[in-house]
Order: structure tokens, then C-alpha cells, then sequence
């Protein structure tokens, strides 16, 4: 992952997205890892227009892999989820692009084989 890649539209759309003022500093590379991972499940999840109650287990699942129980970590995941879904992240193409930038290629190839995974779930 490459942190040089983190623009300032980067910077403000993860802090539109977990509600908190974040700065550069704050971003490491796991949050940023973490924001890719929520915004890819959660549009696979949505893109038929139903949830199945399978398809939320297997997203708990995959993102409690990276995160232990009352951690920082799993709290700002919760709020990944909730901010993603509002501002429906999934459908902005440019959203994509910014989050996805500083990814690396094996990065950006896990993340589509946990979209996949989860694409799996629904059939």
C-alpha cells in the first residue's frame, strides 16, 4: 500500500464515512484496508436490492477476521458499515477509485476475492 497515494478526497470521504474529522495521520494502512473491504462487501451485498440474513453473518464474519471483540478496531468497523451504507459508497465510482488508490495489487486482488466470497453467499 502506498500512503502517498492518500489524497485529501481520500481523507474526506473516511471521515464522511466513520463520521470522525480525520487527518492524514490518522489514516493508517489497515483502516484504509478496512474502508476498501466494508465498501466492496456492502456493494455485493446490495447489489441485487435484497439482504439475506446469510449474506450479514458472512459480512460479520469476514470483517470480524480482522478485528478482536471491544476493540477500536471492530468500534470504527461498525462505523465503516453504518457510513458506507449511507452514503452509499458502492454506487460512486470516484468514491471507489479514491479509496482503492493506495491499495497495492495483491491488495486490490483480496478484496475481489472477498466480493467474490461473498457473492458466493447470495448464489
Amino acid at each position: 500500500m502506498n500512503t502517498s497515494l492518500v489524497s485529501s478526497k481520500t481523507v474526506e470521504l473516511l471521515s464522511q464515512i466513520t463520521g470522525q474529522k480525520l487527518t492524514p495521520k490518522n489514516l493508517t494502512l489497515p483502516v484504509i484496508f478496512l474502508a476498501n473491504l466494508v465498501t466492496v462487501l456492502l456493494g455485493v451485498i446490495f447489489v441485487d436490492g435484497t439482504v439475506a440474513e446469510s449474506e450479514k453473518q458472512r459480512l460479520l464474519t469476514t470483517l470480524y477476521r480482522f478485528s478482536i471483540p471491544e476493540s477500536d478496531v471492530r468500534k470504527l468497523t461498525h462505523l465503516m458499515i453504518k457510513g458506507v451504507k449511507q452514503n452509499q459508497v458502492y454506487k460512486q465510482i470516484n468514491n471507489l477509485l479514491s479509496l482503492a488508490a493506495p491499495l497495492s495489487e495483491s491488495e486490490k486482488l483480496l478484496l475481489i476475492g472477498f466480493g467474490y466470497e461473498m457473492s458466493a453467499v447470495d448464489g
